[in-house]
């Protein structure tokens, strides 16, 4: 199954700064201009159905590329981070080594949030129900995240080394499965 994930466009917060993941941000005032760009990379895609996260962010873009009838699917939101959502990264990480970091949260549940571990496998659920539905090529509007527990799982990355690099706003990331 062809499977093509489409990353949100900037949000209103600099995720650099602040720490948003299941909080539902919603995007910058130039969104119609990025919009219009991440539009024109889907010219000639052909897909069975589309999705998208819940999330405004993602929603919005799916709705502006003509697919208001996409599936939310929950299992496509972006990690929940829990206590940590909207706070500043130098408040939450402090003075610890950033790889260090977010290593742990590999298999540890952020505080009142989850795992990559976990959101790795709400994704590969939603990857693997919609292969055994039949699907040959289906479209994602959704996150980072859920772009780089894709890549795992289609064996691109290892999970500790995925968000070394996080795909850009507007972004489509073709994948087989």
């Amino acid at each position: 199954m062809k499977v093509y994930l489409m990353r949100h466009t900037t949000v209103v917060w600099d995720g650099a700064i602040t720490c948003y993941g299941n909080t539902d941000v919603d995007v910058r005032e130039s969104f119609p201009e990025e919009a219009e760009a991440a539009k024109a990379r889907l010219a000639g895609i052909k897909v069975d159905r589309v999705y998208s996260s819940p999330l405004q962010r993602a929603s919005k873009l799916a709705d502006y590329c003509g697919y208001a009838d996409a599936e939310r699917d929950d299992r496509l939101r972006e990690m929940n981070f829990g206590d940590w959502e909207g706070k500043p990264w130098s408040e939450i990480i402090g003075d610890e080594d950033y790889h260090e970091f977010f290593a742990r949260y590999l298999t540890e549940r952020t505080p009142g949030g989850e795992s990559q571990e976990e959101q790795l496998a709400r994704v590969q659920d939603f990857i693997l129900e919609k292969k055994a539905e039949g699907h040959e090529s289906i479209l994602i509007f959704c996150h980072g995240g859920v772009i780089n527990c894709a890549r795992t799982l289609a064996g691109l990355t290892r999970l500790i080394d995925a968000f070394a690099t996080i795909p850009d706003f507007g972004s489509l990331t073709e994948l087989e499965f």
